[in-house]
C-alpha cells in the first residue's frame, strides 16, 4: 500500500478524454492507453487484479464504459472517474472502489460523477470505500445492493449525492455506514423522484454536522419504504431523514415514508415546508440525541411556518423522544380523524402509539405548536387510562396555552392505556429506555400529576 500511495504522489491528476467515437471502454483497455492514469496489478499469489486510477478520466458522450466484476478499483487523491457517455456497472460477483490511502485524513480521493444524457446508469454489487458515487444528468441513477463505507465527503453532500433536477433515483437493497456526512444527499434547487427501499443506515454523519442520514428534497414524488435507519448517540446533530422543501417549490410534491424502523438519532422523521407528506408505520425509538431539547430531539416534526403542508400521520410507534411529535405551524395535519366516514379522504384510523416521550421530568406526546385545530383521534397515549382527564397530560395544544390551537383527541384507540401495546420484540430487543434514550434493565418508573402535567420520577 506505502508503494502504490507513493506511485500516486508521483503521478499528475490530469487523464484523458475519450474521443466520442462510439468505443465501448474497459478498465484493461485504459490501463493500456498512454496518459489515462490507469495502472494494472494482478497478484501472483492469489490472481486478484487491483486497478490505481491515477488520474482524472472522462468517458466521452458518444463512448460507453463497462466494468470489470471482482476486481479492486483505488482512487489516487482528489481523483474523479466521469461518465459522460453510456456505462455499465451491473455487476454479478462485485467490486470494490477504495481509496489508495489507509485511513489517511490528509487526502480526499472523490470517487465516480455520472453525468451521461444517453441513459440511466445502473450500479449493482459495488462497494464504495471513502470514495462516493454523483449522479449529475437528467436520467438519474439506479443502485442495487449496493455498498457505501466511511466516505470522505469529497464527491458531494452523501456518499450518494443525487442531481440535477427532475432527475429520477432508484436505491433499493442498499447500505451506508459510518460515513463522513450524509448517506443520501440532494441539492436544495435539485426536485429529485426517489425511491429508497429497503436499504440499511448506520451511524452515518460521522462529521456530527447538522446534517441528517437522509438529506432529500420534495420532488413529485419521494418514497423512503422498509428501510432500517440506525444512529450514532455520539453524533448528537445528526438525525434520520429530513424531506425538505426550502426553495418555496410550489408543484405537487409527494413524500411518503412508510415501514421504516428508526432509533438512535437526533430525531426521527422531519418534514419542512409545502408537500403533501404521509408518514405511516413507521416504529421510532429512542431518537432523543439532542443536548438541548429546544432544539429538537422530535419522533416526528412537521415544520411549516407559512402553513400550507398537508401531513398525514398514521400507525407509528414513538418512543423515548425528547418530543412525540411535534407540529411547528403546517397546513392541514391529520393524526387521526375517525368521527367522518371511513370512504372520507379525511378518514384516519389513527392507530400511532405513543411510549414516554419526554423532556424535562414532563411527558410530550404532542405538541401542537401551530394555530390550527388538530385531529388526533384513534391513538394509544402514554397514560394508565385512556380518558380525555389523563390525555390532556401528555398533548400540549389549546388548554395549555391559549394562542395555540385545539387538538381533538377523543376518542382514543382504547380504554385500556398504554401497558397494553406490544411491542417488535425485535426492535425493542427486550429492553426498556428511559426518557433519556438509556437502557434500562429492571426497575419501575414512578408517574405522578404535578400541576396537570405527568411527571415520570
Amino acid at each position: 500500500m506505502l508503494l502504490l500511495a507513493t506511485v500516486c504522489q508521483q503521478l499528475s491528476a490530469e487523464g484523458l478524454k475519450t474521443a466520442g467515437d462510439g468505443t465501448t471502454y474497459t478498465l484493461d483497455m485504459l490501463a493500456a492507453m498512454d496518459g489515462s492514469g490507469v495502472e494494472k496489478w494482478v497478484d501472483d499469489e492469489d490472481g486478484e487484479v487491483t486497478y490505481m486510477m491515477l488520474a482524472n478520466d472522462t468517458i466521452a458522450a458518444g463512448d460507453k464504459f463497462v466494468m470489470e466484476d471482482d476486481v479492486t478499483v483505488m482512487f489516487d487523491d482528489d481523483v474523479v472517474f466521469v461518465i459522460e457517455g453510456d456505462a455499465d456497472f451491473k455487476l454479478e460477483q462485485g467490486s470494490i472502489f477504495d481509496s489508495a490511502y489507509d485511513d489517511a485524513d490528509y487526502v480526499k480521493p472523490v470517487g465516480i460523477k455520472v453525468m451521461s444524457e444517453e441513459a440511466q446508469v445502473e450500479f449493482q454489487n459495488c462497494t464504495f470505500y471513502f470514495v462516493g458515487l454523483r449522479g449529475m444528468s437528467s436520467k438519474g441513477l439506479k443502485v442495487t445492493d449496493c455498498h457505501f463505507f466511511y466516505n470522505n465527503g469529497a464527491i458531494g453532500q452523501g456518499a450518494l449525492t443525487l442531481g440535477n433536477d427532475l432527475a429520477p433515483f432508484e436505491v433499493r437493497d442498499c447500505s451506508f455506514e459510518f460515513n463522513s456526512k450524509a448517506a443520501i444527499a440532494g441539492a436544495a434547487n435539485y426536485r429529485n423522484p426517489l425511491l429508497i427501499e429497503n436499504c440499511y443506515f448506520n451511524a452515518n454523519g460521522q462529521a456530527n454536522g447538522n446534517t441528517p442520514q437522509l438529506n432529500l428534497t420534495v420532488a413529485s414524488q419521494v418514497t423512503v419504504k422498509g428501510c432500517t435507519i440506525e444512529g450514532d448517540p455520539e453524533c448528537n446533530m445528526v438525525g434520520a431523514i429530513v424531506v425538505a422543501n426550502l426553495l418555496g417549490f410550489t408543484d405537487e410534491l409527494n413524500t411518503l415514508i412508510e415501514d421504516c424502523t428508526i432509533s438512535d438519532c437526533r430525531f426521527g422523521i422531519a418534514t419542512y415546508l409545502w408537500q403533501n407528506a404521509v408518514i405511516r408505520n413507521n416504529t421510532l425509538v429512542n431518537n432523543c440525541h439532542e443536548s438541548n431539547p429546544m432544539n429538537g430531539g422530535s419522533g416526528i416534526n412537521v415544520y411549516d411556518p407559512y402553513y400550507q403542508q398537508i401531513t398525514r400521520i398514521e400507525g407509528n410507534h414513538i418512543e423515548g423522544s425528547l418530543w412525540g411529535i411535534t407540529l411547528v405551524g403546517g397546513g392541514n395535519a391529520n393524526l387521526g380523524r375517525t368521527n367522518v366516514d371511513e370512504s372520507d379522504p379525511d378518514y384516519n384510523p389513527g392507530n400511532n402509539t405513543f411510549v414516554n416521550n419526554g423532556n424535562s421530568g414532563l411527558l410530550y406526546d404532542l405538541y401542537n405548536n401551530s394555530t390550527n385545530t388538530v385531529y388526533a383521534q384513534g391513538n394509544t397515549w402514554n397514560v394508565s387510562e385512556q380518558t380525555e382527564e389523563e390525555i390532556e397530560t401528555v398533548v400540549f395544544h389549546k388548554h395549555d396555552n391559549p394562542s395555540l390551537g385545539q387538538v381533538i383527541f377523543m376518542p382514543a384507540a382504547t380504554t385500556t392505556g398504554v401497558n397494553t401495546v406490544k411491542m417488535n420484540k425485535e426492535m425493542m430487543k427486550n429492553d426498556a429506555y428511559d426518557l433519556q434514550g438509556h437502557k434500562v434493565r429492571g426497575g419501575k418508573r414512578v408517574v405522578r400529576i404535578v400541576e396537570g402535567r405527568k411527571v415520570i420520577n
